[in-house]
């Protein structure tokens, strides 16, 4: 899973730091490479930031999974959901509005 052609929709684009888009990229490939089953093909992250704190979770249905990601002294904290979705052929980072 999660390696078909990686596609961003516009507000992605728009809104999400292409920094922060490869960070998720790169935590994706992480988690395909360490499960022993596939990942769902639904895989969420919300970013809850405040303060100059920046906590990102990252969770899946099935089989259960979570980790969050904590960076502190950030200039502009995001406050977003973003949706990764697997259709085998492709991989989409969309907002969780453009669902």
């Amino acid at each position: 899973m999660f390696q078909g052609k990686r596609m961003i929709t516009r507000g992605v684009a728009d809104t999400i730091p292409p920094e922060v888009q490869m960070f998720l990229w790169s935590l994706l490939d992480e988690l395909v490479a360490k499960m022993a089953e596939e990942p769902d093909y639904l895989q969420v992250f919300e970013f809850s930031g405040e303060n100059g704190n920046q906590p990102i979770i990252h969770r899946q249905e099935n089989p259960p999974y979570q980790a969050i990601y904590q960076f502190d002294k950030v200039e502009n904290p995001l406050q977003h959901k973003i949706y990764v979705i697997d259709d085998v052929e492709h991989c989409t980072m969309l907002l969780n509005d453009e669902y």
